[in-house]
């Protein structure tokens, strides 16, 4: 029976539904209900566009919750509902090659501090609307005819000194928008670490010592057993001598022996 627990396929498996979850638990679903006070406008785009659109305060639904926006991507289609949106910073919004400087964030954030309110009129909304295009687009975003005021809110930035509003980016499948910061929201661009399992420690087994034989008793010091004589070189030449005087002795005498033996025989 295979062990699905160390089975490749099931490691993939439950690494993709892992991943799946953590994007699930980070996405959000927008509804987009077009401009809640605004005006139309006319503006033409370096991607072919040239037409009018409604420039103004959009009312949207975050997961239910409603917020007013403003959109920093007039060269994407809005979508009136798309799951899958992030928050992130501004400037990591929209996509390249319109993503924002932190020099441009900041406009947008001093423009918003500086105009916006739930209650402002419908052409300062559209004014507010179509300067924050202009930030984003730069030269390949142009107004045509009436700006609601845009070119004087760009202008203001120049001796604004103020502090920005706490915006955050709005990024999905469709357009991507500026809202107040809802409380305690982060940013969710980059997913949380994962930590690496530590694999289990193995230990290295210890030999075990073979059993020591217990010390018996110490035996009493006694006498030094005298060393063994050896002879000494004298003495070995003395010995060696006689043996040689010996010998020659008995070769000498050795023919008078058989004389002696004939004599005895004779009697």
């Amino acid at each position: 029976m295979t062990n699905i627990a160390r089975s490749p396929l099931a490691l993939s498996v439950a690494a993709a539904l892992s991943l799946v979850a953590a994007n699930s638990a980070q996405a959000h679903l927008v509804e987009d209900f077009g401009i809640r006070k605004g005006a139309p406008a006319h503006i033409s785009l370096s991607t072919g566009f040239n037409g009018f659109v409604g420039a103004g305060i959009k009312k949207i639904r975050v997961d239910g919750v409603q917020m007013d926006a403003f959109c920093i991507d007039p060269f994407t289609v809005a979508l009136h509902s798309s799951p899958g949106y992030k928050f992130v910073p501004l400037t990591k919004a929209p996509e390249a090659p319109w993503t924002l400087s932190t020099s441009r964030a900041t406009e947008i954030s001093d423009l918003w501090a500086m105009f916006y309110s739930p209650d402002m009129t419908t052409n300062k909304a559209a004014g507010l609307q179509l300067a924050i295009w202009e930030i984003v687009g730069s030269d390949d975003f142009t107004v045509i005819g009436k700006d609601y005021g845009s070119g004087r809110m760009l202008a203001a930035l120049q001796t604004y000194s103020g502090p920005g509003a706490n915006l955050i980016a709005l990024t999905g499948p469709g357009q991507d928008y500026a809202v107040l910061t809802p409380p305690r929201q982060g940013d969710e661009s980059t997913p949380p670490p994962h930590s690496t399992p530590t694999p289990p420690h193995h230990s290295t087994p210890t030999p075990t010592p073979a059993p020591t034989r217990p010390p018996g008793p110490t035996p009493p010091p006694g006498p030094t057993p005298p060393p063994t004589k050896v002879p000494d070189s004298g003495s070995t030449f003395y010995l060696l001598a006689s043996a040689i005087l010996a010998l020659l002795a008995i070769n000498k005498f050795r023919p008078a022996l058989p004389a002696v033996a004939r004599v005895q025989t004779r009697r």
